[in-house]
């Protein structure tokens, strides 16, 4: 089997820089973009982009004094480099939640940094996160003007609890930071704290009133126009709505979460959509992301009200096997007949019970390998090539690799 690469967009690549129509201008990396409109009295910059290196580039770009800027959220992909643009001393505004969002982010570094780099493929460096917090904060509406255009800001829950799009009627233009990406909506992350999808469904839904003309999303780094836009938001609001539905459907009926993420689809008519490709987060996630905000911990099984520690359990079923070449046969019939999932968690009994075994972890690679053979989706990708490489590390220590 050939070896699987993850897939890394964090590097340093050079930002492009595009300006799709007259007073709008925008910057965009792979997975993070900024937008500023050029007004008769000054810019207002929505985002400041991932990195200080490439605001600094932005900031060259842009004519006239930055008055105002709007933080659609605060992942660090938005408001990472807002340090560049400081010189002009603009107003930084942001939902009254962003600051407690950056707060957490400093007080769990050392996650962070784990988390980072396993879903982007990237080196684990745990560094002292410095962020710009904002000078005003706003929940519900607000509107500020500035020269020639209006920007309509809206406080809503959708990726984030802290999360604001923007509307410029002057321009028919909607910036929505995150609330559409180029794929299924980011509504689940294995890593992150729940979103709020139906908050998310209903803020599309308002921006989608409006009738934009044109919709900036992705950070800017993506914008659509015309008819295309409104179709765009169509899709990504009826996908919502959907799984969303779903899941409330089967938390009701009793259904066991790991069957649940198994049974929901996406409709036929959406399925093979190009706009709801799970490029980056994936109908399961979803799933589980839905089912955490209404359902608690507890999935009504008793053996897992108050359960032991999970190595603890596994060495007792191990002890019961009590041999683990039949685990490791029987984990290799099983991918043998493509059930890689189901071997990788019989295989965890061996492997929990017995972090050292050497056939175990080399098995393990061959199932992770098998499941990230065909798995586009960057997060669960990279999770598997996480795993490979730890596993690999291992096995290289043992001089068996």
């Amino acid at each position: 089997m050939s070896e699987i690469k993850g897939t890394r967009i964090l590097g340093a690549p050079q930002a492009r820089f595009t300006n799709p129509i007259k007073d709008v201008h925008t910057a965009v990396l792979p997975i993070a973009g900024c937008a500023w409109v050029e007004t008769t009295e000054g810019v207002v910059l929505i985002d400041a982009i991932a990195r200080v290196d490439v605001g600094r580039e932005v900031f060259k770009k842009i004519e006239g004094k930055i008055k105002y800027i709007i933080y659609t959220h605060g992942h660090g992909d938005h408001v990472g480099g807002t340090a560049a643009y400081l010189k002009d001393n603009p107003e930084i505004i942001a939902s009254k939640y962003l600051p407690d969002r950056l707060d957490k982010y400093k007080m769990l570094a050392p996650y962070r940094a784990h988390i980072t780099a396993v879903q982007f493929n990237i080196p684990e460096i745990v560094r002292a996160p410095e962020f710009v917090y904002p000078t005003k904060t706003f929940l519900g509406d607000m509107t500020i003007t500035l020269g020639d255009k209006t920007f309509e800001l809206h406080a809503v829950r959708a990726e984030t609890d802290d999360a604001v799009w923007v509307y410029v009627p002057e321009l028919k233009a909607a910036f929505i930071g995150d609330l559409i990406i180029a794929g299924l909506p980011n509504v689940g992350n294995p890593w992150k704290p729940t979103r709020f999808a139906l908050n998310w469904a209903r803020a599309l839904e308002e921006v989608r009133a409006l009738n934009p003309e044109l919709l900036f999303c992705n950070g800017a780094g993506y914008y659509y126009t015309g008819e295309k836009a409104l179709k765009i938001l169509d899709y990504n609001i009826e996908a919502i709505h959907s799984l969303h539905d779903q899941v409330i459907e089967h938390i009701n009926k009793g259904t066991h979460i790991t069957e649940m993420i198994h049974e929901i689809k996406l409709p036929d008519h959406l399925a093979k959509n190009p706009y709801l490709r799970p490029l980056y987060s994936r109908i399961e996630f979803f799933v589980f992301n839905v089912y955490r905000w209404y359902h608690g911990y507890f999935d009504g099984n008793p053996a897992h009200l108050l359960p032991r520690p999970e190595k603890e359990v596994k060495r007792e079923l191990n002890k019961l096997i009590g041999d683990s070449e039949k685990i490791i046969k029987r984990v290799t019939e099983l991918l043998d007949q493509d059930q890689a999932q189901l071997a990788l968690e019989i295989l965890d009994v061996l492997i929990q019970a017995d972090p050292e075994n050497i056939e175990g972890r080399k098995t393990r690679i061959k199932l992770l390998e098998k499941l990230g053979k065909e798995d586009y989706c960057l997060m669960s990708r990279n999770a598997w090539v996480y795993y490979i490489d730890k596993d690999k590390k291992f096995l290289k220590n043992k001089g068996e690799l």
